[in-house]
């Protein structure tokens, strides 16, 4: 007698649902959850994997996607030729990596001596290059059918973007309140597209998706435990992009779509798709490993590079015993680590250069901006202007929470993807302006009625033809003017908005949202934290920051990561708003933080694509600091026309050394153009996390690749504070960093590809072309020009500047940190001050790190 899912037992059944559910979170374990681009979060693709060593994630990734996890051996050797990557750098990671190679007796070849180390440069330079990693891990359809296998793609593809669609269609898939799989179970059998077999059989199938994958499995012959778990994660790897956005999805409250019912129909499509008449019984892949060539070719291809034209057979013998203890998959990681060696060197040379004498004199102003590295060059150049301290902090500003703007129904969720906000806060009108908040509120519904009948217009089949006959005469001009003054068009559409909707003085009242032990706790926080807890200035400016782009889907990627992937001005506001409260410093001076009567707290934004910094709340400030404010405004418009001039420097159609108001034009300009695919590099280049106080980078200049994150170990003898920015801020900096890192180095696999061909789907994400995966990671305009890179692809280096055995203690209690450490996802150093020498962290302890000897 057969048995099938209909005559299994009810308990039974629930038991079976139980273990098939169990075995897809394991499958789903090599993948990351990826947001979608309205709130865009950078993140590991590879952080399911963690766990793993970083050498063991890259060799399963190149498995599971064909994915290359190091830049590939021509471009190391082109660095190599350029001096990015010296002798000396290769000749350390050797040593490093594979120390028993290195230690090998020298050979003699023709007369002349050579060492271990210069036959393994020789292969690093000049040895054959292996083929790229293919997937291994197939389904049954792209094992038999790649045809059917695009088919099956094609089928996922356009029922997920049905229905994961946000509301940005007219059309709504029907049913799509009960669920996806419910949806898809009822209206599949119609697709006239598939075969007539194949919608007969769709409408049998059974009401649990649970039940319809195992249904779909065993038709396919596909076994239990470890095989369908491998076999469930090739069908998870398949397309990836769309997997990991239901993984997150499914996490969201009120989901009705997870990976169960992602997987009850791929797989039953395929199931059905497939001519099922010769299925195999087993389903181990049968991809083989990759040719890379004989030992004796390598031991050849290095004598000759060594300038020997033949080799004796106990020459060869030695050459190949040498090379033997290098594997040619292991050479990427040994350019990997002297890539990242020569730029970590230089840095802590630098590090080591004498510094500016500390200021004891009050500071006319204080400013604490994120710990981005676009932040890095504005401080620079705003302490460079005046008697100015500044510090880094997450720019969410420890205010974690739903922020409701004005007359906006949704909230921005503004915090870290660490953290779940539960506060509420909302923006009101000035109570002194209630009439022009009125006039505020009623132009912003007129300008959303407006938009959103434009966009449904748009959306609708017949609409857009009467919508051209209507709006046509107007639209060419307005093209016209977004493309050749794009700066001036802004301009216009901002005085326009104005009038329609006059601006309104508004607060973000937090006494409304939190009480005063909330408050309270919020600013010891974030004062303690960043280390300001004593020598406040009559100005402290509490600057977040956004970008201002055009007709860019990624728009929220050059936003603020720590407030969700929105500006950081509300936080801030809501951060000053609570540290001028009277009552919040009542308590915190009985906490020892004494906050001067005359020191005011004034919330700001900076422009990262326009270099422009906006003193936010003005209203607010009191007229006893208002000449304080205008000097620093004064400063921070220098300072931003100075980074302007820096920074633009490096964007390809930039004017050549332009003067700092030129550059300052330019960068406004490329904001405002629609066109503009370059409109800043975001964090390219990012390499590096600096936990100290700003006296270890004063006058440094860090080219904005160092995330700066205050800390004074003297003022944190339980490392509380050293802890949470282990825990927090380093993690996400991770996640930017391997965004960045995997981004640039399998741009066809972990990033968007490019912009030029760029679909997107509602606020989701971008596909390349009409269809395909979801594209999970940046743009490759966010890390290159044409073929030259822009980011260079390294591991995070963590500095922190406190006592080792604090370090120890946080790494041993928080498994996340210790997995980052000990599999060489990051680099931890550590030192107490700048006289002392740094240690690296690794799985065995604490080791001396040397600084000397690198060549820039």
């Amino acid at each position: 007698m057969t048995v099938t899912v209909d005559t299994v037992p009810v308990d039974q059944r629930a038991v079976e649902r139980a273990q098939l559910r169990a075995e897809i979170s394991v499958a789903a374990r090599v993948l990351t959850p990826v947001w979608p681009l309205s709130s865009f979060i950078a993140v590991n693709p590879l952080g399911g994997l963690e766990h793993r060593p970083f050498d063991d994630a890259l060799a399963i990734a190149g498995d599971l996607y064909g994915a290359c996890g190091t830049l590939g051996e021509t471009e190391f050797r082109a660095a190599h030729a350029t001096g990015r990557i010296t002798k000396a750098d290769l000749s350390e990671a050797l040593e490093r990596r594979f120390p028993d190679a290195v230690a090998a007796a020298p050979v003699e070849v023709d007369g002349r001596v050579h060492t271990a180390v210069e036959i393994l440069l020789a292969d690093l330079v000049h040895g054959s290059i292996p083929p790229a990693p293919a997937r291994r891990l197939l389904t049954l359809s792209e094992r038999r059918c790649a045809r059917t296998a695009a088919a099956i793609d094609a089928q996922t593809v356009k029922w997920c973007s049905a229905y994961l669609d946000p509301g940005q269609a007219s059309w709504t898939l029907p049913g799509r309140a009960r669920g996806f799989y419910p949806a898809w179970a009822d209206l599949a059998p119609r697709d006239p597209r598939l075969p007539a077999a194949a919608r007969r059989a769709l409408r049998d199938l059974p009401s649990d998706p649970a039940d319809a994958l195992s249904k779909a499995l065993a038709r396919l012959g596909v076994g239990h435990g470890g095989e369908r778990i491998a076999y469930l994660r090739a069908h998870l790897t398949r397309l990836p992009g769309w997997a990991s956005h239901i993984l997150w999805h499914s996490n969201t409250p009120g989901s009705t779509i997870d990976l169960v019912d992602y997987l009850a129909v791929r797989v039953s499509y395929e199931a059905h798709l497939l001519d099922t008449t010769e299925l195999p019984t087993r389903t181990a892949p049968p991809v083989p490993d990759r040719p890379s060539g004989t030992a004796t070719d390598r031991a050849h291809r290095a004598a000759q590079a060594l300038g020997t034209t033949g080799l004796d057979p106990d020459a060869e013998a030695s050459i190949v015993r040498i090379l033997d203890r290098l594997p040619v998959d292991s050479r990427p990681l040994v350019w990997l680590d002297a890539y990242e060696t020569h730029y970590r060197r230089g840095l802590l040379e630098e590090l080591d250069q004498p510094v500016p004498a500390p200021n004891l004199t009050r500071a006319d102003a204080q400013l604490v901006l994120c710990i981005d590295p676009r932040s890095e060059g504005l401080r620079r150049h705003l302490e460079a202007l005046g008697n100015y301290d500044t510090f880094g902090f997450a720019g969410f500003f420890a205010v974690a929470s739903r922020i409701h703007a004005l007359a906006n129904g949704v909230p921005a969720i503004a915090a870290p993807a660490l953290v779940t906000p539960h506060i509420d806060l909302y923006e009101q009108p000035d109570p002194t302006a209630l009439t022009e908040s009125q006039r505020h509120i009623a132009g912003l519904h007129t300008l959303a009625a407006t938009t959103d009948a434009v966009h449904t217009a748009k959306a609708d089949l017949a609409a857009p033809f009467a919508l051209a006959e209507i709006l046509g005469w107007a639209s060419g001009p307005v093209a016209a003017a977004k493309t050749i003054a794009p700066r001036r068009y802004r301009r216009w559409r901002t005085r326009t908005r104005s009038r329609i909707a006059p601006p309104a003085r508004t607060v973000i009242d937090t006494a409304g949202g939190l009480g005063l032990d909330q408050r309270v706790q919020i600013a010891e926080t974030a004062l303690t934290v960043m280390g300001l807890t004593t020598g406040f200035a009559r100005l402290v400016v509490f600057c977040g920051h956004g970008a201002n782009t055009e007709n860019n889907p990624f728009h929220s990627a050059l936003a603020c990561g720590a407030c969700g992937g929105n500006p950081g001005g509300p936080n801030a506001r809501a951060a000053v708003d609570i540290l001028n409260d009277t009552e919040v410093r009542g308590k915190l001076l009985s906490r020892g933080i004494d906050i001067p009567d005359d020191t005011w707290f004034v919330a700001a934004e900076h422009d990262t694509t326009g270099d422009r910094v906006t003193i936010l709340d003005r209203h607010r400030v009191p007229d006893t600091h208002r000449n304080d404010l205008d000097r620093l405004t004064t400063d921070l418009a220098e300072a931003g026309r100075r980074l302007a001039a820096e920074r633009t420097s490096l964007l390809p159609g930039a004017p050549d050394r332009p003067g700092p108001h030129a550059a300052a034009r330019h960068a406004r300009t490329r904001s405002a153009d629609w066109a503009q695919v370059y409109p800043e590099w975001g964090l390219a280049g990012n390499a590096a996390f600096i936990i100290g106080p700003r006296a270890v980078t004063a006058g440094i200049d860090l080219r904005r690749r160092c995330f700066l994150h205050s800390y004074n170990p003297d003022d944190d003898p339980t490392a509380t504070a050293l802890e949470t920015i282990l825990t927090a801020p380093v993690i996400v900096a991770q996640w930017i960093n391997c965004q960045y890192y995997f981004s640039t180095v399998a741009p066809d696999t972990f990033g968007a590809g490019t912009k030029t061909t760029h679909n997107v789907v509602g606020g989701i994400g971008v596909l390349t072309g009409p269809a395909g995966d979801l594209r999970t990671g940046l743009p490759w305009q966010s890390v290159a020009v044409g073929n030259r890179l822009v980011h260079e692809p390294m591991r995070l280096l963590v500095l922190a500047y406190a006592p080792r055995e604090r370090i120890d203690t946080i790494v041993a209690r928080n498994p996340k940190v210790r997995d980052l450490v000990d599999n060489h996802w990051i680099t931890l150093l550590a030192r107490t001050d700048r006289s002392s020498p740094w240690h690296h962290r690794t799985r065995s302890g604490w080791s001396p790190y040397p600084t000397n000897g690198a060549q820039r």
